[in-house]
């Protein structure tokens, strides 16, 4: 974590402002002014919560023994266990042994998981004739599909993240600086890399520590165990086709990625220009709480981008139906009421943009997706 970071957190435990203290750093590296802590302790004041630095990831979340049993298969490929805090450490070692090794693709922590979205962040197919990853959708071994090389080249370049560099670039463009901007749930980080020229300082936030530690090695040259790898045929393994993706190394202490959880964020409220959040809200078990979320963190008259397929769990969607008025039968019309029910003015948005989702040479998935950038209002409304 770098040190600049710590002025923008706060503790998800009692949620109170500039409370969070650093404990022990050590292996520290940069300048005297500016440097990131690979270990170490931060803690709150107020509440005595004590929160981990590990390799570099804070672990900003309320309950960090249940984050760390649970959160092991990531953790453990990075992390030596002689550095997981000592009153957690037995049941951490403990819960190593019981690691699934099968690719279960719900799970955030595998190396599977995280390569599916590494090539969704990373990798495009315009740039794809250079030597890094040249037509990484194609099998080396065999003719590929037709179609999914049609689809591929037609659309792959075309999803969320160009249209919020369109977005982002033209509100640099107006404001004549630099672009405050939060993300929640930043899966590896690719969305920086693709908006950096915009912005004047980014915090990705996820839950996943295998991807954020991707996130901190690729954005700012972090230590990363291991080999970055796609899927091509899954007779070689889940992960088979090494690609390489140039580090950058951002020397500023305006960019840094944390772990921490949607629901008790670690951040200080009204500090940033926008707040994304993508193909999020349905995995919400309150969906309403990610527009409040996203006000919360904004300045008057800031920014909030939102998009998602909506693939509602259904226990999700009935609690959500119960508190719609009944002409709305959508989920797109859904959620922009949640926004505009939030504070939010809509100002920009697409019904259906295409989101290709690449598995492996045999099988690409493809989503809808509902994208829309809406404004907080300017001043707080007054109640009657």
């Amino acid at each position: 974590m770098l040190n600049q970071t710590l002025s923008r957190l706060r503790c998800p435990r009692c949620k109170r402002s500039l409370n969070l203290e650093l404990k022990n750093p050590s292996q520290i590296r940069g300048s005297d002014s500016i440097f990131d802590i690979r270990y170490g302790t931060l803690i709150c004041a107020p509440c005595r919560a004590r929160f981990p630095i590990l390799e570099g990831v804070a672990v900003l979340v309320k309950d960090v023994r249940f984050y760390l049993l649970s959160h092991v298969k990531g953790i453990s490929k990075l992390v030596p266990d002689s550095e997981i805090p000592k009153e957690y450490r037995s049941e951490y070692l403990q819960a190593q042994e019981e690691i699934q090794e099968e690719h279960i693709e719900e799970d955030l922590e595998a190396e599977r998981v995280n390569a599916l979205y590494l090539m969704n962040h990373y990798l495009r197919v315009q740039k794809s004739s250079d030597d890094l990853h040249p037509s990484w959708w194609k099998p080396s071994k065999e003719e590929g599909s037709p179609l999914m090389d049609s689809l591929v080249r037609e659309y792959w370049d075309q999803g969320p993240f160009s249209q919020i560099e369109r977005w982002v670039s033209q509100l640099k463009g107006a404001s004549r600086k630099g672009v405050d901007l939060v993300e929640l749930g930043c899966g590896v980080g690719g969305l920086y890399r693709q908006l950096q020229s915009s912005l004047s300082s980014y915090l990705g936030v996820d839950s996943s520590f295998a991807s954020i530690a991707l996130c901190r090695h690729l954005a700012l040259g972090g230590p990363y165990r291991g080999t970055l790898r796609i899927p091509e045929d899954l007779l070689q393994g889940p992960v088979s086709r090494e690609v390489k993706i140039p580090v950058h190394q951002c020397k500023g202490g305006d960019v840094d990625f944390i772990v921490g959880d949607l629901e008790n964020l670690p951040l200080q409220s009204g500090q940033w220009d926008v707040s994304v959040a993508l193909n999020t809200i349905d995995m919400l078990n309150d969906p309403i709480k990610l527009p409040q979320l996203q006000s919360e963190l904004l300045k008057k008259g800031g920014i909030a981008i939102q998009s998602c397929p909506y693939i509602w769990h259904e226990s999700i969607a009935r609690k959500l139906r119960k508190k719609l008025p009944s002409e709305i039968s959508t989920s797109a019309r859904a959620v922009e009421w949640l926004y505009q029910k939030a504070g939010f003015q809509l100002k920009e948005k697409l019904d259906h943009l295409p989101w290709l989702f690449f598995k492996h040479a045999r099988q690409l998935e493809i989503y809808s997706v509902h994208l829309f950038l809406a404004q907080k209002a300017m001043t707080r409304k007054l109640s009657n």
